[in-house]
């Protein structure tokens, strides 16, 4: 029997849709009972509707359901008792939330104009498939609801016994939702592991799941190390207000003095902000081994991004501590160098424009920070045009850059680079791309010695102005074969570039800053310069030719490539052991083999074209599914830095994991030098993962030293329970 519109429904939709939201997950959305006393579409269903007139009681029974809305409410019957203001429920009820939540109980029982209530045997399935259950319930104030012998667990249920006890639940003899305070407490709550109690506390509280944030202390972190001892970390979040809070978490050592540390997190309207930092009082060992007693340390680690407009945006990036080793050693972080910038950018269409600021520090023991630039400012614009006429591009790069050292040279330059693409395809299907391009550069520099590049070069330097006009004209031709059958499809492509530029158009008198890291490979074969930079260019004419082959099968694929390049003169732009010295480059390839899912194997190289001895060896190589996966990681490369800064390194990684189930995965890596014949580092992980639950182990040994920094032996251990947070120990 389907009865509508009348004032059995209105009651009985009123009543329940209520007492689905009193006693619903804490997640779910509040309505109060005036905001339900609406004319808002409700449905009642049921086998019979019957109404005593003596006790002025209304029941619906059998297969009951009631909808308002997207909330429905079942039970074998349903019950209103118009004079005591009382609606009762009896046998599977069950409320279903808008949010996927749904409560299950046997008895429901609502009084006193809906404001009270009390449920009893309650089972609450969350949306993210959380659950809790209790003996009974009372809903007061309109805003807290009290559960007495109840259970709490995110954890799912045996499939084969879903009675055995899930992996962790808390028992608590009153668990209290606070929705006004948006918390849930617990009182006398015991946690139990494989259902055996492994904690007690009297009293916890967390922020329910409405929240996003709230203020409270987080898990503690707890260390030893050598340097610091015994040390624990407690960070407390205070929560400032919806768009900004402050992480305040502070380091209590046993061997150093303590460490105030922190993080400030701010979202404005237009962009975002977001400040670290710490500071103490410890000591510190110098270059020469000396302990430096009481000396201050700390870090600043700040970020800025904001919107001017839909073209415009500024930033900027803080970083610096007060020594070499400090972010190290309170693990803060690894970098080995420390890089501050601020910049204003602009994007509108094909077009780039920045200007931006840099500094510099320098935490390698080598480093002299003195002698690091200081960039203010470094200017850039990019436009590209629309396709003029048979599809040609034009193009123009502006740069201006100012220079500064507190000990050595200083440069300053204006650049400008304006260049004109043509490409074309003939009727027998090779492409051809002409380009032609000028590049003008204008130095006003301090301190520059011509026959070296020393950043604060002995004896006498030049100073002045000096500059250069530097043109370029290059083609460019590509044949690509596609060969198609049923199994498979490959391209074979030979490809043809020839350059005309001047020689030596690289004085002494010009400082090299921005193309001093310079590694001749795969990537750059067919780039009009080489450098990275513009403070050098690639200068004298050249042809460079390569030949592409790929070959797909379904989803895999497979690659590979060989280049060389000729120059007409030799080039004493580059360093002896460039690759690019010679009149006849370094043979330079990649082979990168994907035939199935399980093996991904890439391979970047450079040989000599003489005696084809490896000057640069790159492996990456992943084998096996999940169950046991193999990488190795291998590089080689032969020192070919101008300065000699750095010799030839030879290292080797080595990593073996494996999905032991689906919960369960581990791996070993070791990581060593080959040109030393010393390790670098083991690391070997165990880790535990599912719907509720996270526990991670990590046994690793380092072995570099530097100042204060000694080899050192981690164990690391994290777990981390759903809803309630993340405890580790180091």
């Amino acid at each position: 029997m389907v009865v509508r519109g009348n004032t059995y429904r209105r009651h009985l939709a009123v009543a329940f849709a209520t007492a689905f939201v009193f006693f619903a997950q804490p997640a779910s959305a509040q309505l109060s009972v005036d905001e339900l006393n609406t004319d808002t579409p409700a449905l009642i269903s049921a086998d019979q509707v019957t109404f005593d007139e003596e006790l002025n009681i209304v029941t619906a029974s059998g297969n009951v359901e009631i909808s308002q809305g997207d909330r429905i409410v079942k039970a074998d019957a349903v019950s209103y008792n118009v004079n005591t203001n009382v609606v009762s429920a009896t046998g599977n009820v069950a409320l279903l939330e808008p949010s996927g939540d749904v409560l299950f109980a046997e008895y429901v029982e609502l009084t006193d104009d809906l404001g009270e209530g009390f449920i009893r045997d309650i089972r609450v399935l969350l949306s993210d498939r959380s659950r809790m259950a209790a003996v009974s319930g009372q809903r007061s104030g309109g805003n807290r609801t009290v559960l007495n012998r109840a259970i709490f667990s995110p954890c799912e249920l045996c499939k084969e016994d879903p009675t055995k006890a899930p992996l962790w639940q808390l028992k608590a003899n009153k668990i209290v939702h606070d929705q006004a305070e948006q918390e849930i407490r617990y009182y006398d709550a015991r946690m139990e592991i494989f259902g055996i109690p492994v904690a007690y506390t009297p009293y916890l509280s967390h922020p329910d799941p409405t929240v996003k944030k709230k203020s409270g202390f987080l898990a503690p972190t707890f260390r030893n190390s050598d340097t610091l001892g015994f040390s624990a970390q407690v960070p407390y979040f205070w929560n400032i207000a919806s768009n900004q809070d402050l992480t305040f978490a502070p380091i209590i050592t046993s061997e150093q003095g303590p460490v105030a540390a922190g993080e400030y997190r701010h979202l404005f309207t237009n962009g975002t902000l977001d400040i670290s930092g710490s500071a103490t009082i410890a000591d510190r060992e110098d270059s020469g081994g000396e302990v430096e007693e009481n000396r201050f340390r700390g870090h600043i680690d700040a970020e800025g991004r904001f919107d001017i407009d839909e073209t415009w945006r500024w930033g900027f990036d803080a970083k610096r501590s007060s020594d070499d080793t400090y972010q190290r050693v309170y693990d803060f972080g690894s970098d080995r160098t420390l890089t501050s910038r601020a910049f204003v950018e602009g994007f509108r269409g094909r077009n780039y424009a920045a200007v931006n600021s840099f500094a510099y520090q320098g935490l390698r023991e080598s480093d002299v920070n003195d002698e690091s630039p200081i960039i203010l400012p470094l200017a850039d614009y990019n436009f590209t045009s629309e396709p003029l006429f048979a599809n040609s591009v034009a193009r123009l790069d502006a740069n201006v850059l100012a220079l500064t050292r507190t000990e050595g040279r200083d440069s300053r330059r204006a650049s400008i680079i304006g260049g004109w693409d043509l490409p074309f395809i003939s009727p027998l299907g090779d492409s051809y791309k002409f380009t032609a391009q000028v590049q003008a550069d204008g130095y006003w520099v301090n301190g520059v010695d011509p026959d070296s590049d020393e950043v604060n070069p002995d004896g006498s330097t030049f100073d002045g102005f000096t500059g250069r006009v530097f043109p370029q004209l290059a083609a460019e031709w590509r044949y690509p074969w596609v060969q198609a059958n049923e199994s498979f499809s490959q391209v074979v492509e030979p490809i043809v570039q020839v350059i005309a530029a001047p020689n030596g158009s690289n004085p002494g008198e010009i400082p090299n800053e921005d193309s001093r890291d310079f590694e001749f490979d795969d990537t750059n074969l067919f780039s009009l310069n080489r450098f990275a930079g513009l403070d050098r260019v690639d200068s004298g004419s050249r042809v460079n030719y390569g030949f592409k082959w790929n070959i797909f099968q379904g989803a895999s694929s497979s690659e590979a490539f060989i280049g060389q390049s000729y120059a007409l003169k030799e080039n004493d732009d580059f360093s002896e052991n460039s690759g690019l010295a010679d009149n006849f480059s370094d043979f330079v390839g990649r082979v990168r083999i994907n035939p199935i899912d399980e093996i991904d194997l890439l391979y970047r190289f450079r040989v000599d074209d003489e005696d084809f001895e490896a000057r640069r060896n790159e492996l990456d190589l992943r084998v096996g599914p999940p169950l046991l996966n193999v990488g190795v990681n291998y590089l080689f490369l032969k020192n070919t830095n101008e300065l000699d800064e750095f010799d030839d390194r030879e290292e080797v990684t080595v990593r073996v994991s494996s999905q032991l189930s689906q919960y369960w995965s581990t791996f070993a890596s070791h990581r060593r030098d080959l040109e030393e014949k010393s390790s670098l580092e083991t690391r070997v992980g165990l880790t535990y993962q599912d719907e509720c639950f996270l526990i991670e182990g990590l046994v690793e040994r380092t072995f570099f030293t530097d100042r204060d920094l000694e080899p050192e032996d981690t164990f690391a251990v994290r777990f981390v329970f759903k809803h309630l947070g993340e405890f580790s120990t180091n």
